[in-house]
């Protein structure tokens, strides 16, 4: 007789011990009762009985590899060769025939809709820049990088149309997502140590949570009773490189290619626990430990616009057409227009102030795990793992290391992961696991120069002097998580059901610029001086409007000016905005996959998630007023240890339920929905700890008749003291945690007492932050419908993916930006004449409002390797995300895109009209990856050469082809009276034809220094207001795409093997030869989007690297 043994390997994000179940039935769909199935590995083996419904079961086994037979009456036949149990959710059909013959056929998953299964051979040999493993990511329908929301420099997803910070991350189960603010920990992690990534995405089972978009779990490798291991080294060099796109030649780098030394090395050695005389560990006890070091010195060039010599001198050509201003040059600002170096490149992206050079940018980090696991019984396993990474550079800002190579920022980060687990299989249908784990990162950005102030510039006039100006931000992340799991399986049902305990104790320090920071331009300043043109017709007063940013910083007028200052009994210098901050999170789920019948599987689960709102144990907290009590003025009020500081949301529970319809014996149909909870990211505590009175933002903004000079003072040293708005002074015992909870600051008091110790005496209104206090959860919705079609080596799968990010985190701006009117200020008082002179000034507040959705067509195809050597996978996305803001932090040119990124809206008080495709919107995505066994052994010319030399070649590639990202263009320049946020868009008069296939491929819009005439700025128009009396532009949010990226990288792999060692085994010696971006594509990042601004229209970087070449060397024994 036939049997066919289906056999379903279930999906967990803990991952150890996981539960196998199947059905044993006839060629014609009948169930065989009383059958066996056996399974062993090594000298351990388990056996199951099939029952009167053909079902049989394996409560706990560990993914790997095993030797399967079956038993049928009349029929008894072995597997030919192992198969390995990946723990993916897939599921194993074996054909068991009378003549003893066993034939496995690998169906669909069973649970998750998305994501990626690699195995360790895969992730090791595959060409990765940096033996980077997330970078293999990609490869999976409808993940791309989310460059805007990595404000922590960890790589960022975002999957289906989410955020980055949605994706989570972990390492044998235990939590890797950064504490703080998300993305991938040890996205470094030595790819010789990885057995298996595991990434799930689309619809996914009641067990995974915690706001997940997706879900990568990466299983490290364990020993084995061999000793096994590895020893490498990857060596790069600038001599193998070809030169970027924008590489200048120099006597110092006559060959325009930058410097560049990269090594990587390390080691990975596993085996049985043996200890001569004390203990023998083997087929009990094994031990897996690895090193990765990484040493790089990366010359990175940098295109950058800088002061030209005559407008060292004062000479303004720009500010009208046709004419020229001369502009007396303020002494302080020409010492500091000096640094600057002279521009170098006349032809370049900014035109005559184009300055290209290379800036050299070192990374070190060491990496490091040591794996324990335990074989306590067959039953029974205890496991462990320490792992850290020390990571130093690179540098964050090398722009700003062109002008001065004390202005770069490092990224510092410690980061480490732990677990210890067990799993314990009770019964042939129940198993257990447990285990608690812990994860710490102390990202640091610290800066060199902690004395020079900022200057920037609304429009981009000139790469800003001393950017950071000394801020301060660092963040200590501590996660404890305990967790338990239960499996249980009876008659058609596999039910799981867990719970989890998630412990924060963190410390940040948050201080932005407390060297002080100018902005010029992006507002009206005022002129201090008398400017003469050479027509006579555009000659400026004392007291007018300077016409540019040019004009103002050559007679040190400033648009605002602000800085942060803590007082004397907080924490000062580099440990300013100090702050502890606790956070518990509790979860439990209950999921069951129901086989209907043979043909038809339901998964449906219930989470419930809840995490209790950011604290702060010394109370250092604070919040802000805006809904007033009669008779009090607005923005007169300042909330001190708000208790507590957002509501506590009750309301955390996530449905899944999901169909699998086996069509016929190759096709199966699948169909599901989910809510998944989105918890708070803890860095958004800044915005109750980082503020007022713990740390004061007084800011100043230019008006009539109030000019602001370049070196004045508006905090003193010594800052007043706090009082309520009874009188009484808030922190009389110098002690924090004495502070009532709620406790109203006088905020008129303070502003006056400040001005009067401030040498100007002038009233500044603060800046302050705050999380609103209806702030709660967020939550995606998902909904998939796919088909998956197998063959007998090669698999297709055609899905539709949709989702809604649903009250998503953004800051809003309830009182406008800096320089906002009377209209547009409720919170703050002005003057008859229209000058502020008490309230709040700029309020950030984290609020959710915000909202996105996905709909995509996600295809992918996968062919197993086979004796022609071919394998591959294929996957290709046609996407469109929508939403209002793409993360909560912008302003900051992203990544190597070129362009700023603002996350706020153009108008805070309308913010529906910010609707649009999200930053991370690719609109088409084809990913591949291949492996070619190039089989030279067989050719016959070859031959005399002898297998040493042509046998075990292989090639490998990777392949990324995504459409253009989206971007915006903004002016430059203050429009209205709602003030100046960077994010006023002009209006467009023409259609530019966007293209990198002309004469001057950078220049992106075509008519080079005329690509600001497809725009108008609505200056001076009826019904305006402002200083300018503008309104707001029309164009859109990110209605322009950047050019596409293609990238094709290779490797060339020998494997030769050397003698067989005393253990019989043979080690083999591998080359590599990898070419990253072979073919040496120009990938053009986004053009320069300030209208105002030099360069605008025009590309200055590019969004990948020239070809790189690296070899190296690798002994696996």
């Amino acid at each position: 007789m036939t049997g066919i043994a289906a056999c379903a390997l279930a999906h967990g994000e803990q991952r150890g011990q996981q539960p196998w179940t199947g059905i044993l039935r006839d060629a014609h769909g009948a169930a065989v009762a009383d059958a066996t199935l056996r399974v062993s590995s090594g000298r351990h083996h388990w056996a199951a009985k099939s029952g009167p419904d053909g079902r049989f079961t394996f409560a706990g086994l560990d993914p790997g590899e095993y030797t399967v037979s079956a038993e049928a009456p009349g029929a008894t036949a072995t597997y030919s060769r192992p198969i390995r149990l990946p723990g993916d959710g897939s599921t194993a059909i074996f054909e068991l025939s009378a003549n003893g013959g066993l034939s496995l056929v690998v169906e669909a998953k069973a649970q998750s809709t998305g994501g990626e299964q690699l195995s360790g051979k895969a992730v090791s040999e595959l060409p990765l820049n940096k033996r980077d493993f997330s970078q293999l990511l990609l490869q999976a329908a409808g993940t791309m990088t989310d460059s805007n929301g990595a404000a922590n420099f960890t790589q960022q997803f975002a999957v289906n149309g989410q955020r980055g910070t949605a994706a989570v991350f972990a390492m044998d189960g235990a939590d890797s997502t950064d504490p703080e603010m998300g993305g991938a920990t040890f996205s470094n992690f030595n790819v010789d140590a990885v057995e298996e990534i595991q990434s799930s995405s689309g619809w996914m089972p009641a067990e995974i949570g915690r706001g997940a978009a997706g879900f990568t779990n990466i299983i490290t490798r364990s020993g084995t009773n061999r000793v096994h291991g590895s020893a490498f080294e990857f060596v790069r060099n600038a001599a193998f490189d070809a030169r970027n796109f924008f590489d200048r030649s120099s006597p110092v780098n006559p060959r325009r290619i930058p410097p560049f030394i990269r090594n990587e090395f390390g080691f990975t050695n596993g085996g049985p626990v043996v200890l001569p005389g004390l203990y023998r560990g083997r087929d009990k006890t094994f031990y897996f430990v690895q090193y990765q070091g990484f040493r790089q010195v990366l010359g990175t060039t940098q295109v950058i616009p800088v002061p030209t010599a005559a407008e060292r001198s004062g000479r303004d050509t720009t500010a009208f057409a046709g004419d020229t201003l001369s502009v007396p040059v303020d002494p302080r600002i020409a010492g500091l227009l000096s640094q600057y170096p002279l521009p170098n490149d006349p032809q370049g992206s900014y035109g005559p102030r184009t300055y290209a050079a290379s800036s050299k940018v070192a990374t070190v980090s060491d990496q490091y795990s040591v794996r324990v696991d335990h074989r306590i019984s067959d039953q029974s396993r205890l496991f462990a793992r320490v792992s850290g990474n020390n990571i130093t550079g690179p540098t964050t800002n090398p722009s700003q290391t062109a002008i001065d190579p004390g202005f770069g920022v490092r990224y510092i980060d410690h980061q480490r992961n732990a677990v210890l687990a067990y799993s314990r299989t009770v019964s042939p249908a129940f198993a257990m696991e447990s285990s608690v784990s812990f994860t710490r990162t102390t990202p640091s950005f610290p800066t060199g120069d902690r004395t020079d102030p900022a200057l920037k510039f609304g429009d981009g006039l000139y790469e800003a002097f001393n950017n950071a100006a000394g801020s301060v931000i660092a963040s200590y992340g501590n996660l404890f998580q305990v967790r338990q799991n239960f499996t249980w399986i009876r008659g058609k049902h596999t039910f799981k059901a867990g719970a989890e305990v998630r412990v924060n104790r963190d410390t940040t320090l948050f201080g932005i610029s407390p060297n002080g920071e100018y902005q010029f331009g992006g507002g009206v300043a005022y002129s201090p001086v008398d400017i003469r043109s050479a027509s006579g017709t555009h000659d400026i007063h004392v007291g007018d409007p300077l016409p540019d940013a040019l004009t103002g910083l050559l007679t040190a007028s400033a648009f605002t000016y602000t800085i942060a200052v803590a007082p004397l009994n907080f924490a000062q210098g580099d440990r300013i905005g100090d702050s502890a901050i606790h956070r518990d999170a509790y979860n439990a789920y209950l999921q069951d996959s129901w086989k209907l019948s043979a043909r038809l599987l339901l998964n449906y689960g219930l989470r419930y998630e809840i995490e209790s709102p950011i604290r702060e144990p010394d109370k250092r907290t604070s919040g802000v007023v805006l809904a007033q009590a009669d008779g009090v003025i607005p923005g007169s009020q300042l909330l001190i240890n708000p208790d507590p500081g957002y509501k506590l949301d009750k309301n955390g529970l996530g449905p899944r339920v999901a169909v699998e319809w086996r069509m016929t014996q190759s096709t199966v149909l699948r169909a599901g929905g989910a809510i998944t909870t989105l918890l708070t990211n803890i860095w958004q505590d800044n915005s109750l700890t980082g503020s007022t009175p713990f740390v004061v933002y007084p800011r100043l903004t230019a008006a009539p008749g109030q000019s602001i000079r370049f070196g004045m003072t508006i905090a003193p040293q010594q800052l007043p003291p706090v009082y309520t708005t009874g009188g009484l002074p808030v922190f009389a015992s110098e002690n924090s945690k004495l502070v009532p909870g709620n406790t109203l600051m006088d905020v008129d008091r303070y502003e006056r007492d400040l001005a009067a110790l401030s040498p100007d005496h002038q009233v500044t209104p603060l800046v302050v932050a705050g999380i609103a206090n209806n702030f709660q959860n967020g939550y995606i919705g998902t909904w998939t419908a796919g088909l998956e079609h197998k063959w007998k080596i090669a698999t297709l799968n055609l899905a539709y993916v949709g989702t809604a990010g649903i009250k998503l985190p953004v800051m809003d701006f309830p009182n406008g930006y800096a320089g906002a009117g009377p209209a547009f200020a409720p919170y703050t008082r002005f003057d008859s004449g229209g000058r502020a002179v008490g309230g709040y000034g700029q309020v950030t507040l984290i609020t959710n409002r915000s909202h996105s959705t996905y709909h995509a067509l996600q295809m992918s195809a996968q062919k197993e390797l086979t004796a022609s050597g071919l394998g591959f996978q294929a996957s290709y996305t046609y996407a469109r995300s929508i939403d209002d803001a793409s993360a909560v932090l912008g302003g900051f040119v992203s990544g190597s895109s070129g362009a700023v990124s603002q996350t706020s809206p153009q108008d805070p008080f309308h913010t529906r009209a910010d609707k649009g495709p999200s930053a991370f919107d690719i609109q088409h995505a084809f990913t591949f990856n291949l492996f070619q066994d190039l089989h030279a052994d067989r050719v016959p010319f070859l031959k005399p050469l002898g297998r040493t030399v042509t046998g075990g070649w292989q090639l490998l590639g990777i392949g990324t082809f995504l459409s253009g990202s989206p971007f915006t263009v903004y002016s430059g320049g203050q429009q209205t009276g709602a003030g100046s946020g960077g994010t006023d868009r002009p209006d467009q008069t023409g259609v530019p034809e966007l293209s990198t296939n002309r004469a001057v491929r950078e220049d992106y819009f075509g008519l080079g220094d005329r690509n600001a005439s497809f725009f108008s700025i609505p200056l001076h128009v009826p019904g305006g207001t402002g200083p300018n009396q503008g309104r707001f532009g029309t164009l859109g949010r990110n209605t322009f795409r950047g050019p596409a990226l293609r990238n094709f990288d290779m490797a060339l792999i020998k494997d030769t093997r050397l003698a067989a060692s005393q253990g019989g085994e043979r080690a083999t010696l591998q080359f590599r030869a990898e070419f990253f971006n072979v073919f040496n594509l120009v990938n053009f990042g986004l053009p320069s989007n300030i209208v105002l601004g030099p360069g605008f229209g025009e590309i200055s970087r590019t969004a990948g690297s020239s070809r790189q070449i690296q070899f190296s060397l690798k002994l696996i024994y």
